[in-house]
């Protein structure tokens, strides 16, 4: 370690840390009011007990309602395709550790979560009855017993820990609908199936399966899962992940390029460590008491009672088509206007066209949704708007992440080593350390001594450690809330320059974007009401996971 280069800017221990990264763009403002009365006070709910922003509320709340519509309506398909199209949606929503994203998810999927365990429970029971009454037979008497009291299928629905070829197994022996939800987004991510020698493949059928419900395998005749094809199968996800773990996903050129990423839904609201103040009279409030709550998981019951539209020969799911009104039609050809006016050489998702030429489709899923949450005859214009809406805030959040400047490497480094050192799991053990433990024990990353040098000096130079030697490190107790803002900073531009790398982009440079510029049959739009200020406010899977350790460093230490 070189002493005198470290010593050379010794750190007062009452010096404040100095920003790591430049000043990114803020997250964009999430539209409550885009949603239906009934999930956005059901949002609202959720921000002020659990203490989360709106974004990710909002994304637990539609992922929700996405589950129950799937098998209840298709979207309107534009080009007048017979039966329409999917209403499933993929949703992507990146926040810390810890910091309240499984709590929201168990609200927004409470009825059901509640359902799915008990249609298990009589699943497992009547399983167990069948064995039971088996159990003494043997040979043929067995076989003809079984033949005659066949199993009842399994009535599973939400994955938190799947891949996709057992999921398409599922699919392919009759399965109708299933949501992959998992508050470990980063496990599915950058989990074996996307990693592995058939990645390709793998996506290609989430991606056939989101388009058009159809999912192929073709296997060897001794491989027990088998080979077929399914059709007219439903696939929703709805992901919340910590953004430091699918940072690698990002750099994946096949994860753009073939379309997978362009298909979700985008929320990555800023952290509200520092901010998520109580009081004894909240602490007194029970979110399930709550009766924006109680109204919410009322509807979800309603529509969960209503008929699916599923063929039990086949297991197809047949929904009728949720039809637009014309004034709906007229708002949805606006925005999709929108969209391609921003598409030339000098618009602003010149380099996010994947995913702007999915905007429009998802607007017609998403009314879908609403739609069918609302209990609507037909898609008004008002739906529509509102739909829209929801996907420029996804498209704003894509855009804010291709849009950050580019970084220097060492002090993105420094700004992951400090959310690393400050992770629970580790904080007291490294609240002082030897340059040579974190050459040891540290990120993968760091165990280069070139590397590590740079960084620790990077990290000195800014008063986020301490030291009198050059050797042995402490936090600085005064960077404890820099670090936070720092890793919601770092985490995005990584992103950007991920993004940057595998989208089709030319290299343009404007002096300054412009804002989104809604056509007039678009721009009227939502109310900018107060509830859209709750990131002023102290501002997910089937059964959460425990946190992933080992798993979560190597992730971590890949993307550096």
């Amino acid at each position: 370690m070189n002493a005198r280069l470290l010593t050379e800017v010794q750190t007062p221990t009452g010096t404040a840390p100095q920003p790591l990264l430049p000043e990114t763009a803020p997250p964009t403002p999430y539209p409550v009011d885009a949603l239906p009365c009934v999930m956005r006070e059901a949002v609202e709910a959720i921000v002020e007990h659990e203490l989360v922003p709106a974004a990710i509320a909002g994304q637990c709340v539609i992922g929700a309602a996405t589950h129950l519509a799937q098998t209840r309506v298709n979207a309107w398909h534009p080009k007048g395709k017979p039966g329409g199209a999917p209403c499933s949606l993929f949703a992507l929503s990146l926040f810390g550790s810890g910091e309240g994203k499984s709590s929201a998810r168990k609200l927004a999927f409470k009825t059901i979560d509640e359902a799915e365990k008990d249609a298990r429970t009589r699943y497992r029971q009547a399983c167990a009855e069948v064995e039971a009454m088996a159990a003494g037979m043997k040979g043929k008497a067995r076989e003809e017993f079984l033949a005659a009291h066949t199993l009842p299928p399994d009535p599973q629905t939400q994955f938190s820990d799947a891949t996709f070829e057992p999921l398409a197994g599922e699919f392919i022996r009759g399965k109708p609908a299933a949501s992959w939800d998992t508050d470990e987004g980063g496990q599915m991510l950058g989990g074996s199936s996307l990693k592995a020698d058939t990645v390709a493949a793998t996506l290609g059928g989430l991606t056939k399966g989101f388009d058009d419900g159809r999912f192929e395998r073709t296997r060897s005749k001794s491989n027990l899962e088998g080979s077929g094809v399914a059709y007219n199968r439903r696939l929703s996800i709805h992901l919340l992940a910590q953004p430091v773990t699918v940072a690698e996903v990002l750099s994946n050129p096949l994860m753009v390029g073939q379309g997978f990423l362009a298909r979700f839904l985008l929320a990555a609201p800023d952290s509200l460590a520092g901010q998520r103040f109580t009081t004894i009279e909240a602490l007194k409030r029970s979110s399930y008491a709550d009766p924006r709550l109680q109204r919410y998981w009322a509807r979800c019951q309603e529509v969960a009672a209503s008929p699916e539209h599923i063929e039990m020969e086949t297991g197809e799911v047949r929904p009728p088509v949720l039809q637009p009104e014309a004034e709906a039609i007229k708002v949805w050809v606006g925005f999709r206007n929108e969209i391609e006016s921003h598409l030339g050489p000098l618009g602003k998702f010149a380099g996010l066209k994947p995913f702007a030429n999915r905007g429009a489709e998802q607007a017609l899923r998403l009314a879908a949704v609403l739609g069918c949450f609302e209990g609507i005859e037909q898609i008004d214009g008002d739906c529509m708007r509102r739909a829209c809406e929801l996907v420029r805030y996804s498209l704003s959040e894509w855009l804010r992440y291709t849009d950050a400047g580019a970084v220097d490497p060492d002090l993105q480094k420094a700004a992951h080593l400090m959310s690393w050192l400050r992770d629970p799991k580790r904080a007291a053990k490294w609240h002082e350390f030897h340059a040579n433990d974190l050459g040891k024990s540290g990120p993968a990353a760091m165990r280069s001594a070139k590397v590590r040098n740079r960084v620790l000096a990077a990290l000195v130079r800014h008063h986020h450690l301490l030291t009198n030697d050059g050797k042995q490190f402490r936090l600085n107790p005064l960077a404890e809330a820099a670090d936070s803002a720092e890793t919601q900073q770092s985490q995005g531009i990584e992103v950007a320059g991920n993004l940057r790398k595998v989208a089709d982009t030319r290299q343009i440079i404007t002096a300054e974007r412009p804002a989104f510029v809604a056509l007039p049959q678009t721009s009227a739009g939502l109310p900018q009401a107060e509830t859209q200020q709750v990131r002023g406010l102290p501002h997910n899977p089937q059964h959460p996971q425990p946190q992933a350790s080992a798993d979560a460093d190597e992730q971590w230490e890949l993307a550096l």
